[in-house]
């Protein structure tokens, strides 16, 4: 059997698909990822990481200065339940705490953090409904996703939605949907041919001047440059 193992990778601009017969997260320490799973495209940052279950193919490309934590899960080591919720989620929203915890993880702690991993992304984890809302933003992030929809969904009052998600992952519901969205129109920028007023009204911008002030403050780009880069 695989023993686990944490790997330090940047990647370059182009990759062949990969496939192994274990599982792996992706979980980004600094900077962004374009990343492909089974045919699903996406962009990965320090607030959202990925699963790779046994034999699926996966790519990814690297468009700036990155730096990934790779940990690798044992073969038969998830149960199929776990696997199965693992593989709808697919894009991992990243807690605070894992994150605080991540950079200084030496290789041999990879065992303590594959425990984290699996007890975090457990189905009937504590924070399993917040998680399901997170996938289902940053899979449409551009729906309007009011307060009061996103506190329904989860199944708590607004107040406590909001004393949630900064208590789980250290920004409020709205800075967390604004990054989500950024992260989208990012995604769409390097992998689309739209338009860029089409992009920002897709992602939930306003307007496409809305798109260039957030991608501005982030990266210092607008979008045609950050396209170009």
């Amino acid at each position: 059997m695989l023993a686990s193992a944490c790997h330090l990778r940047c990647y370059g601009t182009s990759s062949d698909v990969d496939r192994h017969d274990f599982a792996q997260w992706v979980l980004p320490l600094r900077g962004d990822l374009e990343f492909e799973v089974d045919a699903f495209g996406g962009r990965l940052d320090v607030l959202q990481g990925a699963f790779v279950a046994p034999g699926e193919g996966h790519a990814q490309t690297g468009d700036g200065e990155h730096l990934m934590l790779i940990v690798d899960c044992p073969a038969g080591l998830i149960d199929d339940d776990t696997l199965e919720h693992l593989c709808r989620q697919r894009w991992l929203a990243l807690p605070k705490r894992l994150r605080q915890g991540l950079s200084g993880t030496p290789p041999q702690a990879s065992d303590a953090l594959l425990a984290t991993l699996l007890q975090q992304y457990a189905p009937a984890g504590s924070a399993a409904r917040l998680h399901a809302l997170c996938t289902r933003l940053s899979a449409n992030p551009g729906a309007d996703w009011n307060v009061a929809r996103m506190a329904a969904l989860v199944g708590i009052s607004g107040s406590r939605l909001h004393a949630a998600f900064v208590q789980e992952f250290g920004v409020p519901p709205h800075a967390w949907l604004s990054a989500c969205r950024l992260r989208w129109a990012k995604h769409r920028l390097l992998t689309s041919a739209d338009s860029i007023a089409t992009i920002a009204l897709d992602a939930g911008y306003s307007e496409h001047s809305a798109l260039t002030r957030a991608l501005r403050r982030e990266t210092g780009l607008t979008p045609q440059a950050f396209r170009r880069q």
